[in-house]
């Protein structure tokens, strides 16, 4: 009893802490952002053979982009720890470009006929993620406790699967609509479009708000200036006219 008590506790402690904004922020970022990311790594490699058939052709180098796309990718997310910017503000506009690019890219996947093209573009897309997966991961992480951090994140990553599991029955199974990979990548392509829309209209919010602020605080500091001269001149040195001494 005491067990699950503690781990309801827990469990509604994170629920109520992912609803600080930055915390909400990044955790739909790696719901849906992660959703989308993981159904194109599962399926890039049937567009691939869509593109350039591995039975009709000798040169097929799909493991090795595979290693090349990790390999770029531990360097994206390397470089990532050494990205200075002040998230509370920019962080809407940061996964706005990431996200938009990684829709660009799908398209350009989706519409080529050249296989190399197809791989620089999926190197790309998957560096692009990994990128802001430890930004992600830090933002949350300094909020949390060690538990409520494992926590926040088991629900985050169980979310993202079953959001997975149920674009994939419908769009991609058999007993769904059983899509051609071509209009799979074109809903991937939706999916990442809108959720860049979304992004790019809260950070504009976000910057439109910050200079409302910005303004706010301009008055008041010279409200502040300005009275502060006034108590000056109402002391002892603030006038040497006689009249003034006399008063």
């Amino acid at each position: 009893m005491s067990l699950s008590r503690s781990l309801w506790r827990s469990l509604a402690l994170s629920l109520s802490l992912v609803l600080v904004l930055s915390l909400k922020l990044w955790s739909l970022w790696w719901i849906f952002n992660s959703t989308g990311y993981y159904l194109v790594v599962y399926y890039v490699q049937i567009l691939w053979d869509n593109i350039h058939p591995s039975r009709e052709n000798r040169g097929v180098y799909n493991g090795g982009v595979d290693a090349a796309a990790t390999l770029l990718g531990a360097i994206a997310s390397f470089s990532a720890g050494h990205v200075k910017l002040r998230w509370s503000l920019w962080a809407e506009l940061v996964i706005f470009v990431i996200t938009a690019l990684q829709a660009g890219l799908l398209f350009l996947m989706n519409s080529t006929t050249n296989i190399w093209v197809c791989y620089v573009g999926f190197v790309l897309f998957r560096s692009s993620h990994q990128l802001l997966v430890p930004i992600a991961i830090f933002q949350i992480a300094t909020s949390l406790s060690k538990e409520l951090c494992a926590l926040v994140f088991g629900i985050n990553t169980f979310l993202a699967t079953i959001l997975k599991t149920i674009i994939t029955l419908i769009i991609a199974d058999k007993r769904g609509l059983g899509l051609h990979v071509n209009n799979q990548f074109y809903f991937y392509i939706g999916h990442f479009s809108l959720l860049a829309s979304i992004y790019l209209g809260r950070g504009l919010y976000v910057l439109a708000r910050h200079q409302r602020e910005l303004k706010a605080r301009g008055p008041q500091k010279e409200g502040e200036t300005n009275n502060g001269s006034v108590a000056e001149m109402n002391g002892t040195g603030g006038c040497s006219h006689p009249a003034c001494s006399r008063a």
